[in-house]
């Protein structure tokens, strides 16, 4: 999901300069940690999973002296994290599989300019995704009482610096941390048929670390 940045503008003095400025376009990828909550008969599994997330971000900035806000939309993907695995004594299946789609999102962000080459910022934003379950390979809609995929928004919260590089592009890192909340009527579903798994829910949640840059427009 997304990156970062926020610029500002102005010409001289007590104002932030370029490339912190305008409009912009920009591309992002980095390590993504998958903690995603997996809730089913009273189990929990909090374990975290790894991967790889990458997108498309456009934005607008401006300043106030050396403070800038500004807002920014991304569009971002992310690999197939590996599989949960599961006692079937237990649960009835050996695998459990997620995979998100592509989520869209908006976020508003402040910081500050020091040097009038780095700006260190920070932001809050909202993004929508589906996510689907397989279990031992077998879509979740395929057992009794099971679901399609489902829709979740996440609030996400952001650090991140970066620095300017000649007058039009800047590079940049930043820290994303995103909590899910599920926007569907319906919880995944109560699945029976082979499997021993009764009631299945989870919340997604993930840190991403985005390098990305930036080009003005």
């Amino acid at each position: 999901m997304g990156v970062l940045a926020l610029g500002s503008y102005g010409s001289s003095g007590a104002s932030a300069q370029e490339p912190f400025g305008g409009a912009y376009a920009g591309l992002g990828f980095g390590p993504v940690s998958y903690n995603t909550r997996i809730a089913f008969d009273g189990v929990f599994d909090p374990a975290g999973r790894g991967g790889l997330v990458y997108g498309v971000s456009g934005g607008y900035d401006h300043a106030f002296g050396l403070w800038i806000v500004g807002a920014e939309a991304t569009i971002t993907a992310a690999s197939v994290p590996d599989p949960y695995t599961f006692d079937p004594a237990v649960t009835g299946f050996a695998e459990l599989h997620l995979r998100r789609g592509t989520s869209a999102g908006l976020n508003v962000r402040g910081g500050y300019v020091l040097g009038g080459r780095v700006l260190v910022h920070a932001g809050v934003g909202i993004s929508v995704a589906t996510q689907s379950v397989r279990l031992d390979g077998r879509p979740l809609s395929d057992f009794e009482g099971g679901s399609e995929a489902e829709r979740f928004v996440t609030l996400q919260r952001s650090l991140g610096v970066e620095g300017g590089v000649g007058s039009r592009v800047r590079l940049g890192f930043s820290f994303r941390s995103s909590a899910g909340h599920d926007l569907s009527a319906d919880d995944f579903g109560r699945v029976v048929d082979d499997a021993s798994l009764t009631f299945f829910d989870l919340e997604p949640s993930q840190d991403e670390f985005i390098f990305g840059v930036r080009f003005g427009l």
